[in-house]
C-alpha cells in the first residue's frame, strides 16, 4: 500500500470513528430511557390572530441515570382527523434532563385546521436519529369551539 492510500484510508476510518463518537453519545439509550407521562394539554385560541395554540406539558423521570445532564430533544406530532401529522414541532437546540422534571412543548395550528386533532409526544436524543422515551398521545376532541369554557383541558393524566 503507497503512503498516499495509508493515509486516506487512516483518514476515512479516522472520520468515521469521529462521526460514531458525535452521534453515538446517546447511541446506548432506548425507548425506555426516559418514562413520560402527561402532566397537562390544553387547547387556546390566540389572541389577535387566527390560530389556536397547542400546549402538552409532560413530566419526566430518567430510568437511565447516565443521561442526567445530556442534552436531548422532544418531539410534539400534531395529527389532522384522518392520521396524517399537519405539523411536527421540536427544541431547536434541545435541552437539558435532570433526573426528572417537566418540559412543555408547544405549537400554533391555523383555526380551519383545528377539529378532531391528536397529539403525540415522545423524547429523542439531541439530533432526534433515536426516540428514547415511551409516546404520549391525547385525542382531544376539538370540533364546534365556540367560546373559551368549551375548550377541553386534561390534567394530571396518569
Amino acid at each position: 500500500m503507497t503512503v498516499g492510500k495509508s493515509v486516506a484510508a487512516f483518514t476515512l476510518v479516522g472520520s468515521i470513528g469521529l462521526l460514531l463518537a458525535i452521534q453515538g453519545i446517546a447511541s446506548g439509550y432506548n425507548e425506555n430511557s426516559v418514562i413520560l407521562r402527561l402532566w397537562n394539554a390544553t387547547f387556546a385560541s390566540v389572541t389577535g390572530t387566527t390560530n389556536y395554540q397547542i400546549k402538552i406539558s409532560v413530566n419526566y423521570s430518567l430510568s437511565d441515570p447516565s443521561l442526567g445532564g445530556q442534552k436531548i430533544n422532544a418531539v410534539m406530532k400534531v395529527h389532522g382527523p384522518n392520521g396524517a401529522v399537519l405539523k411536527t414541532s421540536s427544541f431547536p437546540e434541545g435541552f437539558s434532563v435532570n433526573n426528572s422534571g417537566t418540559t412543555q412543548l408547544l405549537t400554533n395550528i391555523p383555526k380551519l385546521l383545528s377539529g378532531n386533532l391528536s397529539t403525540e409526544v415522545y423524547f429523542t436524543t439531541l439530533n432526534k436519529s433515536s426516540v428514547i422515551s415511551n409516546t404520549i398521545k391525547t385525542l382531544p376532541h376539538f370540533e364546534n369551539i365556540t367560546t373559551p369554557e368549551s375548550v377541553p383541558t386534561i390534567t394530571n393524566i396518569t
